[in-house]
């Protein structure tokens, strides 16, 4: 089939929207190519449909996103080079709610290299950068308006691993906790969490107290998220591809290991590699992505423990699921199926939170990144 078939049909599968019920969609990608950039579709969160918007944004490899938690603004990480000493930038977008097209607000460097990872804390309005070729994480204010002001502080993450990918830290996720106190940096070639205090009132991030919790040789760490009531962090390690579950003090923002679940089947042969994982709003609830076995993985969450139970696991419908997000219902998850080029779109059981696969589906190339904003009504 070729792209433009595949555009056309999936043009078809998102006929007549209801605009009320309608978010903005946004996919980064991994693509050297000419004319990728940022790319958006209309999603229906009534029928799970995509209406593609196509590029919006010419910037080059952006390969994460995220979107301001209020404004209709998007900021997206770009590492075209990969060279060893080039800095990353980052990019804050305006987006028109009506077109879901971008304009340049402004850009800033990112203050490490290999940019791959951005998280939001709503309460200092800042933005952290989680940087895999240098091991850096960065800090930067933004102002009322979406843009990025200049860099506050940055911190060198250190350590290696057993596996040839671990000869120096390559810090690849963020988070900060709910007291908004702490950035949690999961850097896979240290086989570390690390914690780092950030102060509003003096703009310092400095080490926690433990300044990092280890995991086994060869993890490899690579994305975290805290479950909505903040007593438990869960993170997926891409090496060794397991999920492990957290208690979290955010008094002494010390971590606590509850358990360790391997995603893979012990009849499973392949390289593992897992990418993704998010908690649903009513924390019942965690899905991961499995590149090595291709597949959507969920999981129920006992909230007394933090313990994690398999409820499914279910192809993803394309090959090296990079990425997924629900959409702001939580009735639906769309998987970034990056080596067959591809957005699929699943719908959620909210009694189960079993996945099905749907009908609907878009062309990307190399996408490696799903993020909602809401649209116009």
């Amino acid at each position: 089939m070729t792209m433009w078939r595949a555009l056309l049909l999936s043009m078809v599968f998102a006929a007549a929207p209801s605009r009320a019920a309608e978010h903005w969609v946004y996919f980064g990608n991994r693509s050297t190519e000419p004319g990728q950039g940022i790319a958006a579709a209309r999603f229906d969160s009534k029928t799970g449909r995509l209406t593609p918007a196509g590029v919006v944004a010419d910037v080059n490899r952006p390969t994460w996103l995220l979107a301001h938690p209020t404004l209709p603004v998007i900021y997206a990480v770009s590492d075209p080079t990969g060279e060893a000493q080039s800095e990353s930038n980052v990019f804050a977008f305006s987006a028109d709610k009506a077109t879901g097209k971008l304009s340049t607000l402004n850009s800033v460097a990112s203050g490490g290299g290999g940019a791959t990872h951005l998280t939001f804390d709503t309460e200092s309005k800042s933005i952290f950068v989680a940087h895999f070729r240098t091991g850096h994480v960065s800090w930067f204010p933004v102002a009322n308006d979406g843009r990025l002001g200049d860099l506050y502080a940055k911190q060198s993450n250190y350590g290696t691993g057993p596996h040839r990918r671990q000869t120096s830290p390559h810090a690849h996720g963020v988070v900060v906790d709910p007291s908004h106190r702490y950035v949690l940096a999961a850097d896979l070639g240290a086989d570390r969490v690390f914690v780092y205090r950030f102060d509003t009132a003096t703009h310092q991030l400095t080490p926690g107290t433990p300044p990092f919790v280890s995991l086994a040789p060869g993890s490899g760490p690579r994305h975290l998220a805290f479950h909505p009531s903040g007593r438990f962090v869960f993170l997926v390690t891409e090496l060794s591809a397991d999920l492990v579950s957290y208690r979290w003090d955010a008094e002494s923002g010390a971590l606590q290991q509850v358990q360790i679940v391997p995603m893979d089947e012990p009849s499973f042969a392949g390289a593992r590699n897992a990418a993704h994982i998010q908690a649903s709003s009513d924390g019942r609830f965690v899905y991961a992505s499995n590149r090595g076995a291709n597949s959507m993985q969920v999981y129920a969450v006992d909230e007394q423990t933090g313990k994690l139970t398999e409820v499914q696991r279910i192809s993803a419908t394309g090959k090296t699921p990079w990425d997924f997000s629900l959409d702001p219902t939580g009735r639906w998850l769309l998987v970034a199926n990056n080596a067959s080029n591809s957005i699929n779109v699943f719908s959620v059981d909210p009694a189960s939170g079993k996945l099905t696969p749907g009908e609907a589906w878009l062309p990307i190339n190399q996408p490696s990144n799903v993020t909602f904003l809401p649209a116009a009504n």
